[in-house]
């Protein structure tokens, strides 16, 4: 007697559901992947203008009270109010770089052999604070030796000109010049500029892109003027209490700290620790421990009060988000990517949460006249 064919056993419904979500996922996970892999080709095809026009941006949402105050106080036309918010602007920093540059380049070069110094000296530190491994020092020797090779490969490639100079003047003053162009006209007509963007748009989501793009310029513009003032007082900090213990390279420290602390998380750190090498190679090794004493105590200030009461903490990125973006940043822009990465990633955050959501209505889903990011400095359309 022969059994019975047996019939396979369908594939449950859960099977089913897990199957489809798992093959959704993936589908989003290819588009998404295809869509950065697009966006970088077309950043390095058009980095020439797109990273001026990131930097503009930037500089907007920067200066944009500025050219509001000149706009509505003062009655200025909106582009004479772009007009003497750049020229004002840059006759402040070359006043400022005249006085205090002379200083900076005289000592830069004595500041780098200061480092040097500071990273041979460590070995000798941790022996007089009591470190024994004979393991620990042979890494922490080899360590410091391939610092100070580095240090001092870049010091001298930068310092005798490999580089082509005129190539780098060229890229450097076309750049400059097309940020000021752009910058000028995002002050004085950066409302007319969103709305044509917002014109690519299907109509049925422009509202929530609207939304999405007021909310994400609020918070850039709140993240750079907090950051760039968190710094100032970072970099004053850390000037005054070098000048207190005697560190003699204090005002090239101090500038130094302002312009790396622009990188959140990262770039004070860094200043820190460069501070401690000058500090360990002028001052020894109570020097050091100054020097390391006076970041960590400002880097408790800025991340305990500076930054909750400027910034808040809605607006934070968690480090692990800083320190991915700072280090994808460097890799595709370098060291301006390393500046770039922080407030773009806090605006894309920003908006993302507003897309999709709906809003009050408005003609054909357009955005409302005067009422589109940067939301005061176009006002110059109007002015």
């Amino acid at each position: 007697m022969t059994s019975p064919p047996t019939t396979p056993t369908p594939p449950s419904r859960d099977r089913q559901v897990d199957l489809r979500a798992t093959a959704t996922v993936a589908a989003y996970l290819g588009i998404i992947g295809l869509v950065l892999y697009g966006a970088l080709i077309g950043w390095r095809l058009l980095s020439f203008v797109l990273l001026p026009f990131a930097i503009a941006v930037l500089l907007t949402a920067l200066l944009e009270p500025v050219a509001t105050f000149l706009k509505r106080r003062l009655r200025l036309p909106g582009a004479v109010a772009a007009l003497v918010t750049v020229l004002g602007t840059l006759g402040i920093i070359a006043a400022v770089v005249l006085v205090i540059a002379p200083q900076i380049v005289n000592q830069t070069s004595t500041m780098v052999g200061q480092v040097e110094e500071g990273i041979a000296k460590i070995p000798g530190v941790l022996r007089d604070l009591g470190v024994k491994d004979a393991d620990l020092q042979n890494a922490i020797q080899s360590g410091t030796d391939n610092l100070k090779e580095d240090f001092g490969s870049i010091a001298g490639r930068v310092g005798s000109g490999v580089l082509s100079v005129a190539s780098l003047v060229t890229s450097v003053v076309g750049g400059m010049l097309l940020v000021l162009m752009m910058l000028i006209y995002l002050l004085m007509d950066g409302d007319g500029f969103w709305r044509g963007c917002m014109r690519f748009v299907p109509i049925e989501r422009r509202e929530g892109w609207h939304e999405g793009g007021v909310r994400a310029w609020d918070t850039l513009k709140m993240f750079i003027r907090s950051q760039v003032m968190v710094s100032a007082i970072d970099g004053i900090g850390v000037g005054i209490g070098l000048w207190i213990v005697g560190v003699p390279l204090w005002l090239p420290l101090g500038v130094m700290t302002f312009v790396l602390s622009l990188i959140p998380t990262i770039g004070a750190i860094l200043a820190g620790v460069i501070a401690a090498l000058v500090a360990l190679s002028t001052n020894g090794v109570s020097g050091f421990l100054w020097a390391i004493a006076i970041a960590t105590i400002v880097q408790q200030v800025e991340g305990n009060i500076l930054y909750p009461v400027l910034i808040g903490r809605s607006l934070s990125l968690h480090p692990l988000a800083v320190l991915l973006g700072v280090g994808a940043g460097t890799a595709v822009l370098g060291v301006v990517g390393a500046f770039l990465a922080t407030p773009i990633m806090a605006a894309v955050a920003s908006g993302m949460g507003w897309l999709g959501e709906p809003s009050p209505g408005t003609e054909e889903g357009l955005p409302p006249d005067g009422d589109a990011p940067p939301p005061d400095v176009p006002a110059a359309a109007s002015g």
